[in-house]
């Protein structure tokens, strides 16, 4: 399958898209959220950096890794929520 990219380059949001068969590596960063995902055959990953939540978890070979850092308890929740989706999107938790 041809390797695809897409990029957009705004004044408030760059998106950069690059997918190459089932590889995927995505890159979004605005003003106060920047958002990193990558999955190919063996890794998946998945970074959140904004100023109330930090989200990083990384699926390899060797096993799952969650980190989260939130500000105050309706943050905490929040996270709590985006890791949970994620976890079902690299079909780990249900």
């Amino acid at each position: 399958m041809a390797k695809k990219k897409i990029t957009v380059n705004t004044d408030n949001i760059d998106v950069n898209l690059e997918k190459d068969g089932t590889n995927i590596k995505l890159d979004i960063d605005s003003k106060n959220v920047d958002i990193h995902v990558l999955k190919d055959e063996v890794n998946k990953e998945f970074k959140l950096d904004s100023k109330n939540i930090d989200i990083d978890i990384s699926k390899t070979a060797e096993g799952l890794e969650v980190k989260v850092e939130s500000k105050g308890g309706i943050w905490k929740l929040i996270a709590k929520r985006v890791v949970k989706f994620i976890l079902r999107r690299f079909k780990i938790g249900k």
